[in-house]
């Protein structure tokens, strides 16, 4: 009941942001109507237009909505103080902790909703591996979420934040397959693309959208795992760092 409170209060404070609002609901909604009404019968090697960029619009969403927003508000919120004082008060830090967590999750649920509603009810799409794409999808959000916190955690102000996904953000847009091809760049920009979380999180998710991919993207589903498994250690590894510093 507390828990539930709690989350209560965190979704209307996100409410009163509608920045947020703008970047992690209504911004992927309008791109993916955009592109997909330019592009729906076009076809990308070989593939149609919407196996391919559904999960890239999502990971979209992911990086909004679990990277930047939760960053953001845990920098913020630590910055202010909020935690210290928290730690003097009768509330528990843990369960602020996962109503922020938990947040994030729903935004992002709500983000993957919204996205698949307007792909059955506007450009007829059929769904073929839906039970093993949710699941993918949330295993997606779990790992977007601990990046989001992670660098919440330890990066030490909210300008030294917000320049950092700002700057950030184009290039691994323009790297992750998801808006443009990337066969529109360079050979050079394009072997960049391989070290980009985004574009891996996006092969990962094309093959469990259509399972037919999987002979398509077989070498680069298994780099991308490892890529996003090696990433995830080395991110970890940078956090613990940081903390035990503090």
């Amino acid at each position: 009941m507390i828990m539930t409170e709690q989350l209560k209060v965190e979704f209307k404070v996100y409410l009163r942001q509608p920045l947020y609002l703008v970047f992690t609901i209504l911004m992927p909604a309008i791109f993916f109507l955009f592109f997909g009404m330019m592009y729906a019968g076009e076809q990308y090697n070989g593939i149609d237009f919407f196996s391919q960029y559904i999960p890239g619009f999502l990971v979209l969403i992911l990086f909004a909505s679990s990277v930047f927003n939760i960053g953001n508000q845990v920098v913020t919120d630590k910055e202010k103080g909020v935690y210290k004082r928290l730690s003097v008060a009768p509330i528990s830090f843990n369960r602020i902790m996962f109503a922020v967590i938990s947040k994030g999750f729903i935004v992002a649920l709500i983000g993957y909703i919204e996205i698949l509603i307007i792909a059955k009810f506007v450009f007829d799409v059929t769904f073929s591996s839906i039970f093993v794409f949710s699941i993918s999808y949330v295993a997606c959000i779990i790992y977007a979420l601990i990046i989001g916190f992670g660098l919440g955690m330890g990066i030490k102000t909210l300008n030294n934040y917000t320049v950092i996904m700002m700057t950030s953000f184009f290039p691994m847009f323009m790297l992750s397959d998801a808006g443009l091809p990337l066969s529109l760049f360079p050979e050079f920009v394009q072997n960049l693309a391989y070290l980009n979380p985004l574009y891996h999180m996006n092969i990962a998710l094309r093959v469990a959208w259509n399972t037919e991919l999987y002979t398509t993207y077989q070498s680069e589903f298994f780099i991308s795992l490892a890529f996003l498994s090696v990433f995830m250690v080395i991110f970890l590894m940078w956090v613990i760092a940081k903390w035990r510093k503090k």
